[in-house]
């Protein structure tokens, strides 16, 4: 099972990355159309993370969930982090 501070850890590089901002504008609770990402963004994102961290998470996880704290707590719902 995956540690949820390292998947937050890769999200937040991941979306620096992508919107090529700081990290320090990068929050939690930060709704992530607000900064910047949208639905293809956001199944890119889910992607890469299977791909990172070798696993499988249904793109969906990252589409109804609108912040990196509420996608952690779903895929800590559904097993995938601890």
């Amino acid at each position: 099972m995956l540690k949820s501070d390292a998947v937050r850890t890769w999200i937040v590089g991941f979306l620096v990355s992508l919107l090529d901002v700081n990290e320090s504008e990068i929050k939690g609770d930060t709704l992530f159309h607000v900064m910047g990402l949208d639905s293809v963004d956001a199944v890119v994102m889910a992607g890469a993370l299977e791909e990172h961290f070798n696993v499988e998470i249904e793109a969906a996880l990252f589409l109804r969930n609108s912040t990196i704290d509420g996608l952690i707590a779903d895929l800590q719902a559904n097993g995938i982090v601890e």
